[in-house]
């Protein structure tokens, strides 16, 4: 989608309002994308977790959303490689995947919130803003 900005392209007074949105559903990425953006953010996409952590070390985004069953890398190996790492270790991950119970204590605790899809949009919507806001609460 072009209102989207892709990865390679650098705004280095926005950094404190990207959001980097990982989906592979085209449908799910365009919509976080328009919502997201509607409230000020600027965002970008990635469909697939081959990138996710090279992407996020360069954009240094303010928020992750993050679908777990991608294909390149699946989310439960990004989620462990950003967290276990010192440049991105507190960059909150908000998971909105279909595959939330399968996510184990550990992994829950790695990441800011957790959203099972289907979801409402207004959820994601009051979710960013209380991560953003300081207000992380167990998933």
């Amino acid at each position: 989608m072009t209102s989207h900005h892709p990865p390679t392209e650098s705004h280095p007074n926005d950094d404190e309002k990207c959001i980097l949105v990982v989906e592979d559903s085209d449908e799910i990425r365009e919509l976080l994308g328009l919502v997201l953006e509607a409230e000020g953010y600027r965002v970008v996409s990635l469909e697939n977790g081959r990138d996710v952590v090279e992407t996020v070390r360069r954009l240094r985004p303010m928020l992750i959303t993050l679908d777990l069953a991608l294909p390149g890398k699946d989310g439960w190996a990004i989620v462990k490689e950003l967290q276990d790492d010192e440049q991105t270790g507190e960059i909150p991950i908000l998971v909105i995947s279909a595959y939330t119970r399968e996510l184990d204590a550990p992994l829950r605790r790695r990441v800011a919130r957790v959203i099972s899809k289907p979801f409402y949009i207004t959820q994601v919507v009051t979710e960013v803003a209380e991560i953003l806001t300081g207000g992380r609460a167990s998933p």
